[in-house]
C-alpha cells in the first residue's frame, strides 16, 4: 500500500494555484502511477484552490492536505474566512445542491446550463460540480474551526478502476 499524508501552507496567491496543482499532479503520479488519477486530482486541487483564495481574507494562507485513506484519496483545503460571509452558506448550498442529484454528470450539466443562463454573476457552482463529475469525488465542508473553511474532496480510488 502506497502511504501519502502531505500538508502545504501556501500564501492566498492566484500565482501560486498552477504550480501547487502541478506538483499535486506529480506526486500522484509518481505514488500511484495512473494518469487518470493524476489529472483528476491536480484538478481538484486547482478548484478548491481557486475558491479558497477567492475567498480568503486578505494577506492570509491557505492549507492545501492530500491524504492518501486505503480506499481513495482525500485532497483538503483550508483557508480563513470572515464567520458571517454569504459565501460560506453560498458553499454549502452548492455542495447540497450537487448530492440532489442522482449522478454528478446530471449535476454538471445542470451547472453549465446555468452558466450559460446566468450573466456571469461567478456563482455557479460550476467548480463544485465539476469536483464531483471530473474528479468523482464526494465533498464536504467543515466549519468547525472559528474563521476557517475547510472543504475536503474524497477521491474512491476505485473510481479510476484501481
Amino acid at each position: 500500500m502506497t502511504a501519502l499524508s502531505l500538508t502545504l501552507d501556501i500564501a492566498a496567491d492566484w500565482s501560486k494555484i498552477d504550480p501547487t496543482r502541478e506538483a499535486v499532479g506529480l506526486l500522484v503520479l509518481a505514488l500511484f502511477g495512473d494518469d487518470d488519477l493524476r489529472d483528476a486530482l491536480a484538478m481538484v486541487s486547482e478548484e478548491l484552490l481557486e475558491n479558497a483564495i477567492k475567498y480568503s481574507l486578505p494577506a492570509s494562507s491557505v492549507a492545501l492536505a492530500i491524504e492518501h485513506r486505503g480506499d481513495g484519496v482525500d485532497i483538503a483545503v483550508t483557508n480563513a474566512v470572515d464567520e458571517g460571509a454569504v459565501h460560506l452558506a453560498d458553499l454549502r448550498a452548492r455542495i447540497a445542491w450537487v448530492r440532489s442529484f442522482a449522478t454528478p454528470s446530471e449535476a454538471y450539466a445542470a451547472a453549465l446550463a446555468r452558466v450559460y443562463a446566468q450573466a456571469g454573476d461567478g456563482r455557479s457552482g460550476l467548480g463544485i460540480a465539476r469536483i464531483a463529475y471530473e474528479g468523482r469525488c464526494g465533498l464536504e465542508c467543515d466549519e468547525s474551526v472559528p474563521g476557517r473553511v475547510t472543504v475536503t474532496a474524497r477521491c474512491p480510488r476505485a473510481a479510476f478502476g484501481d
